[in-house]
């Protein structure tokens, strides 16, 4: 038995291509640049505030022997800052509201600081302030003075280190990324108006 013949096939083309994707708006680019510019600028603001919290001084006192009454903020352990010399003072302080005095205590770690042509210091003690209202006497008489300021707090400062480390490298690097995806769809779509 024998088949009929087939009609012939008819010629087939290429696949019909998909219509080109349109261009993304210029306002994804200014997104993306907004990101990244954001992602640097808070990574600034928090590292310069971090270490900013070493160089705060609330007060200063003569070492000279004499009592000096000082006021200091009450949010948190204060530390005593003295200059690099060739005698290290003793300070006493009094809580000027109670009349006690206040325990000194060594910092949990070195602390020093560096003001270029002023000099270093360093962190002699850390003590609660208590009512902030205070008498601080140090002596011999070396005329320099001592400053009071903010303690280091280790948690605060390594945690601002990490948030302005970790801040800019998400939001600026999302704003990387979308500029990347948004530069490549600009690239390959077709123009939004044909006009």
């Amino acid at each position: 038995m024998t088949t009929p013949p087939q009609p012939p096939y008819p010629p087939y083309g290429a696949p019909a291509q998909p219509p080109q994707r349109r261009r993304p708006s210029a306002w994804w680019f200014v997104l993306g640049g907004a990101l990244v510019v954001a992602g640097i600028v808070i990574g600034v603001v928090v590292l310069v505030r971090t270490v900013q919290g070493f160089m705060e001084t609330d007060a200063t006192v003569d070492v000279d022997g004499q009592t000096h009454s000082v006021t200091v903020p009450t949010d948190g352990d204060r530390i005593l800052w003295y200059d690099d010399g060739e005698a290290d003072p003793t300070c006493e302080v009094v809580d000027r509201e109670t009349g006690e005095p206040i325990t000194l205590e060594d910092p949990d770690a070195s602390y020093e600081r560096d003001f270029g042509d002023v000099g270093d210091q360093f962190g002699a003690w850390t003590f609660d302030p208590g009512s902030g209202e205070l008498d601080v006497t140090c002596t011999p008489d070396l005329a320099t003075v001592v400053e009071i300021g903010p303690a280091p707090d280790f948690k605060g400062f390594f945690g601002g280190l990490a948030a302005g480390i970790l801040v800019p490298l998400v939001l600026g690097g999302t704003g990387l990324v979308m500029l990347i995806v948004v530069g490549v769809l600009y690239a390959t779509g077709r123009p939004r108006s044909t006009t």
